[in-house]
């Protein structure tokens, strides 16, 4: 179980060496998402919590944002940059595929990366004003744990890639084991009303996005990444609702 998630930790943040895996390890390391997001929130949030830009929250907001991307080596943004080129495209079939993997970056992968980050740089810059850090802490284990989540509901459909090493880990069990941490992580952090409100706004991402996984028919990593970014997005405007 510990090295699945050291496996979990590497591959979602620099806080532990990158290394080699098998894919008998990533699909044991999809159980510890939800726990590699806590401790990517509480890294984000320490220097705040610690007082830096005290009084300047949407400096706070921004900080915390900024270094959720470091942490991440900006995976998950780029999952959702690829996710919006190809969708704005109105493209389908393989042709949407094309432009997904594309390494180049189009208008609507700019314009969804704007809308996201920004919207984290507020939400969290006034839950930081409000001090309600643990809040903006369980938004991290909450994206996570939407994006095992999505990789079950579209197990089936998941094409050549790094999702296809996860997906044989995306058992009922795993999704229980994974739903239950993001449950007790969501009491403690945010209490029931955030806690309920989290999962209704972040179950609108996940039904969007497993929509478009089924009308595309396939399933990759950029979708995984694109349900973390907005996943943290729903958790933090559900709190300021």
């Amino acid at each position: 179980m510990y090295p699945g998630f050291l496996t979990a930790l590497s591959f979602l943040t620099r806080l532990w060496p990158s290394r080699i895996a098998t894919g008998e390890e990533f699909a044991r390391s999809l159980p510890w998402f939800p726990l590699v997001g806590l401790v990517a929130g509480l890294v984000a949030v320490l220097p705040v919590w610690l007082g830096l830009f005290s009084g300047l929250f949407w400096l706070q907001g921004w900080l915390v944002m900024g270094i959720s991307l470091w942490l991440t080596r900006g995976l998950h943004a780029d999952g959702l940059a690829d996710i919006a080129d190809a969708w704005g495209s109105q493209a389908s079939g393989e042709r949407f595929w094309t432009i997904l993997k594309d390494s180049r970056i189009g208008p609507f992968g700019v314009l969804g990366l704007i809308m996201a980050l920004s919207g984290q740089v507020f939400c969290f810059g006034y839950l930081a004003q409000e001090g309600r850090l643990g809040q903006v802490v369980w938004c991290f284990a909450l994206g996570r744990g939407l994006s095992v989540a999505a990789l079950f509901l579209c197990r089936e459909r998941v094409r050549p890639g790094l999702s296809a090493l996860f997906a044989p880990g995306a058992t009922p069990r795993t999704l229980w084991l994974v739903l239950a941490q993001t449950a007790l992580l969501g009491l403690i952090l945010t209490g029931l009303r955030g806690l309920i409100l989290g999962l209704a706004a972040s179950g609108l991402a996940l039904f969007a996005l497993v929509r478009l996984s089924g009308k595309q028919q396939g399933f990759n990593g950029d979708f995984m990444g694109a349900c973390i970014v907005l996943g943290e997005l729903a958790g933090a405007l559900a709190a300021l609702a």
